[in-house]
């Protein structure tokens, strides 16, 4: 029952960040960035503290903010080519997708404040 709880925590917060993800994608700017990293540090963060320490969790969060920064930066500057930019925050996306689910319920407490403060040291 856990583990259908932890799942479902995680699939919900999943579904709050795409709609931000899509926006970027399809030509959003500044704000969508804005509110992509806010979603990111109010919802990851609160999971974060439920996950064992994952190096590769934390560079899939830095590379999926880094690819929609590069979409918005690229879209206000009419910079090329979109499409791969595009390409680049699907398949970090995936990877974040699958770091997230791959991730294993920290078994003690809720110890790992240090990551929030981490989250976007790459971006």
């Amino acid at each position: 029952m856990a583990d259908k709880h932890f799942t479902d925590t995680i699939e919900e917060k999943l579904a709050l960040i795409s709609p931000t993800l899509k926006a970027i994608e399809f030509g959003g700017d500044q704000p969508y960035l804005r509110e992509l990293q806010t979603l990111l540090r109010q919802h990851l963060a609160s999971l974060v503290v439920l996950f064992e320490r994952d190096p590769g969790l934390d560079a899939a969060t830095a590379d999926l903010y880094a690819a929609a920064a590069a979409i918005v930066q690229d879209t206000t500057l009419a910079s090329q080519p979109l499409a791969r930019k595009r390409r680049l925050l699907k398949e970090a996306q995936a990877r974040f997708q699958e770091r997230i689910a791959a991730a294993r319920p920290n078994g003690r407490r809720a110890c790992a404040a240090w990551r929030q403060s981490e989250l976007f040291l790459a971006a």
